[in-house]
C-alpha cells in the first residue's frame, strides 16, 4: 500500500458562538492502486466523530474510512513555537559568553589584588635603593587604571545581562503560552482510500473544533440633524480560537445564534407600609435617602474633533462589511466577511466589520424623579436588516460624544428595540414635597396623614419632546391601612395595582409642565405604621 504524507492547510472556516467548522486541503500526487493518506498536527481541540473527508482532482479515487488518533512529537508542532526556542537558544548562547567574559575580568581583579597586597614589599625595595620612586608611582597609576576598566568592564557586562535576562523571560513565556496551546501531542487523520488511476488529487478534511467563538460588538450613534434623528449603527464582530492551529488566509464565514440577554433599565418598586410588630426589628434604610444626582451613563472619554479639512482636499475612508446570506428557512443568517483573514491560534482576538445600517429612531423621554433628577433620552428602532441583531455590548454615542455602554438584547429581523442613549441635560424635573400634615379630627377613630408632591419638568429644547414620568405611592399590607390617590393633576396615562405611576406628556419647545398629587394614608389610631420613611 502506498503512504503519502499529504501537508494541508486551512481554506475555510465557518465560526459558531460556541465552536467552528474547519477545512484543511493539501494536494499530492498518487498512483493507480491502494492509499493511505495521512494528515498531521491536527489541533487537539478537534471533535473526532466531526471528521468528514472528501476531495477531487485529475486522479480518480475511491475513499474508503477515516480514523484520527493521537500523535506524539519529538518536538512542538509549531512553526511559531520552533522560531522562539531557537531564539531562545541564541540568547543562552549569548548569556554564557557574557558569562565567560565576566570571568575573565573576575580573574584578572584577583590578580590586580594580589599587586596591591605586595605593595608592602615594593616599598622595602625603595627603602633598601632597589626600586626607584618613578618606578613606585608607575605602579600605582597601573593599579588605578586597571582598577578603572575592571569596574567599567564589569558594569557594561552587568547591563548586558540584564538586558539579555529580560529577551530571555519575554520569550519563555511566549513559548509558554503557544506550548500550552500547541502542546507536542496533536491528532493524525489517516484516510484509507484506493486510486483509479494515476494523477493529482486534493484531499479535503473538514472537521468541527472546541476553543472557537464569535460574539457581535456595536457601535450605537446618535446624529440628529435639525428635526430628524438618524441613528448608525455598526456591527463588528471579535473573533477568538484558542485551539493551537493558525488560520492562514482563510475564507471566513460567521454563522449566527440566540442567546438571550436583558438590558438592565431603571425601574420603580412597590413601596409597601404596614402595622409595626412589637419585636425589635432591623432598622431599614429610609427609601427616602437622598440619591446623588447623576446621569444613568457616566461620559467616559470624549472624542477629539479635528477641524475639517476641504472636500476637494480629503475623502472619508469606506468600510467594508460582510455579506449577510440567509438560509432557506431563515432560521439562521451567516455573514461571509470579504477577502482572506487570518487568525492566531493562541487566543488573541480579531476583528472585522460586519455591516454599517442607517436607522430612523423614534425619540422619548425617561424621568424617574423619585430616584434621579437626570432624564434619559430612549430611541426606539426596528430592525429593518435582514438579519437579527445578537445579544452583545454596545458603544454608545451622541454624535462625536462617547456617553458610555450598554448590553443589545437579541432582537430578530423586524423586531423592535429600545436603546437608553445616556441624559438629555436640555429636559430637567424636579421633585418637591408640598404638603405633609396629620389630621388631627379622628375619624371613627383613626387618623389620618397627608402627603404632596409636585413635579417640575422643563423642555428647553428647540423641539417638543415626549416624556414619561415615573413615580410611586405607598402600597398597604394590612387591611386596616387604606391608601388613597387624591388631587391629581393631570391624571396619570397609567396606575397599576401596586400604585405605580406613569404619565405620558408631551411637553412643547422651550416651556414648563409640573404634575401635582396628594395621597392619603388612613389608620387606627392605635397603630403605628412603619414604611413611611420618605419625607421630600
Amino acid at each position: 500500500m502506498n503512504t503519502i504524507q499529504v501537508t494541508t492547510a486551512v481554506s475555510q472556516v465557518t465560526v459558531y458562538p460556541d465552536r467552528a467548522r474547519v477545512t484543511v486541503r493539501g494536494a499530492c500526487q498518487v498512483m493507480a492502486g491502494p492509499l493511505r493518506l495521512v494528515v498531521d498536527e491536527l489541533p487537539l481541540a478537534l471533535e473526532p466523530e466531526s471528521l468528514r473527508v472528501g476531495g477531487n482532482g485529475a486522479a480518480r479515487v475511491r475513499l474508503l474510512s477515516a480514523d484520527v488518533s493521537h500523535h506524539y512529537y519529538m518536538d512542538t508542532p509549531s512553526a511559531s513555537a520552533r522560531q522562539l526556542e531557537e531564539e531562545i537558544e541564541q540568547l543562552e548562547e549569548q548569556a554564557r559568553t557574557l558569562n565567560d567574559e565576566k570571568a575573565v575580568w573576575q580573574a584578572h581583579g584577583k590578580y590586580l589584588d594580589g599587586l596591591r597586597a605586595a605593595t608592602a614589599e615594593f616599598a622595602k625595595g625603595l627603602a633598601r635603593g632597589r626600586l626607584e620612586i618613578a618606578q613606585q608611582g608607575e605602579l600605582l597609576a597601573f593599579l588605578q587604571q586597571e582598577e578603572s576598566r575592571l569596574h567599567a568592564a564589569t558594569r557594561q557586562l552587568e547591563a548586558q545581562q540584564r538586558a539579555l535576562q529580560k529577551q530571555l523571560e519575554k520569550l519563555r513565556q511566549e513559548l509558554k503560552a503557544l506550548q500550552a496551546a500547541r502542546p507536542r501531542q496533536r491528532f493524525q487523520a489517516v484516510v484509507e482510500a484506493e486510486a483509479l488511476n494515476d494523477g493529482e488529487f486534493e484531499l479535503a478534511l473538514s472537521y468541527v473544533v472546541q476553543q472557537a467563538s464569535w460574539r457581535p460588538l456595536y457601535d450605537v450613534r446618535l446624529q440628529i440633524e435639525g428635526d430628524v434623528p438618524l441613528l448608525q449603527l455598526t456591527t463588528l464582530a471579535q473573533v477568538q480560537q484558542n485551539t493551537g492551529q493558525d488560520w492562514q488566509n482563510v475564507a471566513l464565514t460567521l454563522s449566527t445564534a440566540r442567546p438571550a440577554l436583558n438590558q438592565r433599565l431603571p425601574e420603580l418598586k412597590p413601596w409597601y407600609i404596614q402595622e409595626a410588630q412589637m419585636q425589635p426589628v432591623v432598622r431599614a434604610m429610609k427609601m427616602g435617602a437622598p440619591m446623588p444626582a447623576a446621569p444613568a451613563m457616566q461620559i467616559m472619554d470624549e472624542m477629539q474633533v479635528r477641524e475639517a479639512a476641504p472636500a476637494a482636499m480629503m475623502t472619508a475612508a469606506e468600510t467594508a462589511v460582510a455579506e449577510i446570506q440567509t438560509g432557506e428557512g431563515e432560521t439562521a443568517v451567516s455573514f461571509k466577511v470579504g477577502g482572506l483573514t487570518t487568525i492566531p491560534g493562541y487566543g488573541s482576538p480579531h476583528k472585522t466589520t460586519l455591516s454599517q445600517v442607517q436607522l430612523k429612531p423614534a425619540l422619548d423621554y425617561l424621568a424617574v424623579p423619585k430616584h434621579t433628577d437626570a432624564v434619559f433620552r430612549r430611541a426606539t428602532c426596528q430592525n429593518d436588516t435582514p438579519a437579527p441583531l445578537l445579544a452583545g455590548a454596545a458603544n454608545l454615542f451622541v454624535a462625536d460624544e462617547y456617553i458610555g455602554q450598554t448590553t443589545l438584547p437579541y432582537v430578530p429581523s423586524g423586531g423592535e428595540f429600545k436603546l437608553l442613549l445616556g441624559v438629555e441635560e436640555r429636559i430637567t424635573v424636579k421633585r418637591e414635597l408640598t404638603r405633609h400634615e396629620v389630621d388631627k379630627r379622628l375619624l371613627k377613630d383613626n387618623r389620618q396623614l397627608r402627603y404632596g408632591y409636585k413635579l417640575t419638568l422643563k423642555n428647553l429644547l428647540p423641539v417638543p419632546a415626549q416624556t414619561a414620568v415615573h413615580d410611586h405611592i405607598p402600597v398597604s399590607l394590612h387591611e386596616q391601612i387604606k391608601v388613597r390617590l387624591e388631587n391629581v393633576q393631570p391624571a396619570p396615562s397609567e396606575k397599576s395595582d401596586l400604585n405605580l405611576l406613569e404619565w405620558r406628556l408631551r411637553l412643547p419647545a422651550n416651556t414648563e409642565q409640573t404634575i401635582a398629587y396628594e395621597y392619603v394614608v388612613e389608620h387606627p389610631r392605635t397603630m403605628q405604621v412603619v414604611g413611611l420613611g420618605e419625607i421630600g
